[in-house]
């Protein structure tokens, strides 16, 4: 494949979007755009940036990626399926690479799919995908495990840390892979940077693979704290959250479903020791978990 040069990105303006847009084009390697939709009330674009508007029609969607080589998708929530729309619109403009919204659990584990079955969302996507690569679309699904930092001060792991409490699930030795956001940047780059050694396949990296008791006894170290800890059950929040996501159609039980879900068991939320990382061929680096936290405890 022919180097990648012209990236647009859908979503460019979001929490996971702009860090990957500034990582880019900090790169030097690639000309950035960013997508948005026509008449979008959130204006607050970066300077230096060509801005691609579009009412979200084929023929306006087509235009928007004429000349791009790559689409990374980092929208979320209810825009996930607007993705074929994407996907479709890169075929017609000759897109060499659709990097969908995936950066977080591992949505190709079947077992993880039964712990969340929202996950389906992001399967129907992939195998969208993968019934366009006869018509000349590639991609590649970026798996990061949460996006560490900023899960850590949104107290979504487990961890209210202006509370110092901690809520741990199971015996809290539960491995998972964590990736930071600037690690989750320089994937989407390592991908980009190597098209054919990560073409139509998932990709696996990671700053660390931790668990929550690791995590709570560097907090307490770095703040100087006893944390209060409160002990609770993954399979049981699982149960509870499945049935208020899926009956009661609670989208606020969404992020705590997928929390307990990567503590659980079954989750193959370790993509370090069960799957392999791809850092090494993306060019990444390990980062350090106590170095990252206390990074994150200097922001809030």
């Amino acid at each position: 494949m022919s180097d990648i040069k012209n990236v647009v990105v859908v979503g460019g303006t979001g929490n996971l979007g702009a860090p990957i847009v500034q990582a880019l084009a900090a790169s030097g390697a690639f000309t950035v755009s960013i997508l948005t939709r026509s008449g979008s009330a959130s204006r607050a674009f970066p300077d230096g940036f060509r801005i691609l508007d579009t009412d979200y029609s084929p023929s306006s969607l087509e235009e928007a990626f004429n000349g791009q080589d790559a689409v990374v998708s980092a929208v979320a929530g209810a825009a996930l399926g607007e993705q074929k729309k994407l996907i479709d619109a890169a075929v017609a403009a000759g897109v060499k690479r659709f990097i969908p919204s995936e950066f977080g659990s591992n949505t190709d584990n079947k077992e993880a799919q039964e712990l969340v079955p929202i996950f389906s969302r992001k399967v129907e996507i992939k195998n969208y995908l993968e019934s366009q690569t006869s018509n000349g679309l590639t991609w590649t699904g970026i798996v990061t495990g949460p996006v560490f930092d900023r899960s850590l001060k949104l107290g979504v792991l487990g961890f209210d840390i202006s509370a110092r409490r901690a809520t741990i699930y199971d015996s809290g030795d539960r491995p998972f892979t964590a990736s930071t956001v600037a690690q989750v940047s320089s994937a989407v780059i390592g991908v980009l940077q190597n098209p054919d050694k990560t073409e139509n396949k998932y990709v696996y990296v990671g700053s660390f693979t931790t668990a929550q008791n690791e995590i709570l006894a560097t907090l307490e170290a770095v703040t100087g704290d006893s944390w209060i800890v409160d002990k609770t059950s993954s399979t049981e929040k699982v149960e509870a959250g499945k049935e208020q996501v899926l009956r009661r159609r609670d989208s606020t039980a969404i992020r705590p479903l997928i929390t307990a879900a990567m503590y659980h068991e079954r989750s193959g939320s370790d993509f370090e020791t069960e799957l392999g990382l791809s850092n090494e061929v993306l060019g990444l680096s390990k980062e350090d978990l106590a170095t990252v936290i206390k990074q994150v405890i200097s922001e809030l």
